[in-house]
């Protein structure tokens, strides 16, 4: 074709397309600008009609077209190729045609990509072929628009370079723009931001979370390493506050699992300034064997879950979370070990020197040295709140059968009551409940004093006594935790024939305290090897377990825990009732035993 055939068009009439490049490099354009005054535009531009007008819109060439505009003005006949072309076809010349020059901008290639893509649904097959690039091309620049219009304007105007938005491709948006301030204040080079952002990236290995859900995360390093030159390498989670989020997510998941196991647990951050309190029977932080069995049922007994990093989710098991509890079990069992051995060594010195009888020997005297030594030192430990609650529910019901089954003892108890201006502790609720039952009345009254002297005067006179004895019962819903303890005294309430060995009264401890009342009551000892198994179980088979051991005595075997102290009734020391009249002594033996409404 000779240059007289070549279709031209008067530069008025050209107009700007939809150009996927965004930039237009000053000195490229100055250089452009110079050779075309010297030759003019010897390759033509590719243009299509705009329907309707006498116009023609840029497919490709808008730089020596703008080069020609500046150089010749609007009169410059522009050699052109005319082509009747649609939007996505017109896009995908234009890209590639900028693309083969190699001066368009790797993140104005990516927006048109993005546009491409979604003109084609998502296909990207046909979006790689329509664009002439390879598949790896297209997932290389779509994988460019994880950078923020920021991060892609800075590489469109050539102020970073290709790796320096590959890298921050990898790190989450609300982050690239402090980045890339640092970058363009600092000239940071590639290699030194990919030091730096390495610093800040976690390893997926050191992950405690399922890191199964991290394989399709545009922050998993994984992504950039298969598509760019500039990465972290593979293994990394370029997100570090969700890592952090997921992880300690994950750690409190091993604590909430640990919530049958222990009393205490608990998460310790590094902020916290925590240092363990580990417990143990042996050693020089020793607290011996039985007061360690003891202490396993301590509300103040439990574990850690680490959420500092090198450590994460890590158990410490077995710790104290009572310091001055535990230095005085240590100092008692150091003290009962050191008053145990001056006691062997007195025995055997006494021993060696004086005959002793049979039993009495220099062994028997060791082992009443130790027992001796051993009595001095007594487990103890601090119950659970969550058992001191129900122990209390439990207390109060007791009493009030109690008194419902000793008549002459009730109505000392209310005497008493009267005299101590605590009737108020009397239980409108509970002795409704009772009335109803030994008065069998069930019809609503009127209200007040008047409705109480209607129902009172309708009631059995034979069941008079039981009604004032259910109203004493009732104060045992009211009075406070001292008085409740004192009155369970007077009443001398036998714990052994109300606690009920059941699931409602096991599910109230924890795996460690289950195995601390085990031990105390002789259920370890009665299930023998099984233990260890049952143990290892689940919490509710474990309490199966403990409740179904042949051979183990239930009814009247009472925990520790579950038993009122013992302590002096009346103010001159005298134990048990006061004389019932002139010449009569009164004992348990005088109050008849009768059977109990249920009061509780």
């Amino acid at each position: 074709m000779t240059p007289s055939m070549q279709p031209t068009l008067p530069i008025r009439l050209i107009v700007q397309g939809k150009n996927p490049r965004e930039y237009f490099d000053p000195d490229e354009m100055a250089e452009l600008e110079e050779g075309i005054r010297a030759v003019g535009v010897l390759e033509p531009i590719v243009v299509r009609p705009i329907p309707g007008t006498e116009l023609f819109e840029i497919i490709a060439g808008e730089r020596r077209w703008r080069a020609a505009k500046n150089v010749f003005g609007d009169d410059y006949d522009m050699p052109v190729v005319i082509k009747d072309a649609s939007d996505e076809t017109a896009e995908a010349m234009s890209v590639i045609e900028n693309y083969h020059r190699a001066a368009m901008s790797p993140a104005e290639e990516a927006r048109a990509a993005q546009r491409q893509l979604m003109r084609q649904r998502g296909d990207k097959e046909e979006t790689a072929r329509l664009m002439g690039w390879s598949p790896e091309v297209l997932e290389r620049r779509l994988a460019l628009m994880a950078c923020t219009p920021a991060v892609l304007k800075a590489l469109t105007t050539r102020s970073i370079q290709l790796g320096h938005a590959e890298l921050l491709s990898g790190i989450p948006p609300e982050k690239q723009g402090s980045v890339l301030a640092g970058v363009l204040a600092q000239k940071v080079p590639v290699a030194v931001l990919k030091s730096q952002l390495g610093r800040y990236a976690r390893r997926l290995s050191d992950a405690i979370f399922d890191t199964a859900q991290c394989s399709r995360c545009a922050h998993n390093s994984a992504r950039q390493a298969g598509l760019f030159t500039e990465s972290l390498g593979e293994g990394y989670c370029q997100h570090p506050s969700h890592f952090e989020e997921l992880t300690l997510q994950a750690v409190q998941a091993r604590a909430d699992a640990l919530r049958d196991e222990y009393p205490v647990i608990r998460i310790v951050n590094v902020s916290d300034g925590f240092t363990p309190l580990p417990l143990t029977a042996e050693g020089d932080l020793g607290v011996g064997a039985p007061q360690y069995t003891s202490c396993q049922g301590c509300q103040s007994f439990g574990c850690t879950v680490s959420a500092m990093p090198g450590s994460y989710g890590e158990v410490s098991r077995s710790l104290c979370f009572d310091a001055a509890c535990n230095s005085q079990k240590v100092a008692l069992w150091r003290k009962a070990q050191r008053d145990a051995q001056a006691a062997v060594t007195e025995a055997a010195g006494k021993g060696a020197t004086k005959p002793t009888a049979k039993g009495t020997g220099k062994a028997g005297q060791k082992a009443k040295a130790r027992h001796k030594a051993a009595a001095a030192s007594a487990p103890a430990n601090q119950t659970p709140q969550r058992v001191v609650a129900h122990r209390l529910t439990e207390w109060r019901k007791w009493l009030a059968k109690a008194l419902m089954a000793q008549p002459q003892r009730s109505q000392r108890v209310l005497i008493a009551l009267v005299l101590a201006g605590r009737g108020a502790d009397l239980r409108e609720a509970q002795f409704r409940n009772a009335f109803e039952r030994i008065a069998g009345q069930t019809a609503p009254a009127a209200f007040g004093v008047r409705g109480g002297l209607q129902r009172a005067d309708a009631a059995p006179e034979a069941q008079l006594d039981r009604l004032l004895q259910a109203a004493t019962a009732s104060a045992a819903f009211g009075v406070n935790t001292s008085d409740l303890e004192l009155l369970l005294n007077y009443a001398e309430v036998d714990e052994g024939r109300y606690f009920q060995w059941d699931k409602e009264f096991l599910d109230l401890f924890t795996m460690s305290e289950l195995e601390s009342l085990a031990a105390e009551v002789g259920l370890k000892k009665a299930m023998g090897a099984g233990f260890k198994a049952a143990r290892a179980s689940k919490k509710q088979e474990f309490i199966t377990a403990l409740l179904k051991v042949p051979g183990f005595s239930y009814q009247g075997t009472v925990p520790a825990v579950m038993r009122y102290p013992r302590q002096p009734i009346l103010a001159d020391g005298l134990e048990g009732e006061v004389d019932e009249g002139e010449g009569s002594e009164v004992t348990d033996r005088t109050f008849d035993r009768q059977p109990e409404p249920a009061m509780a």
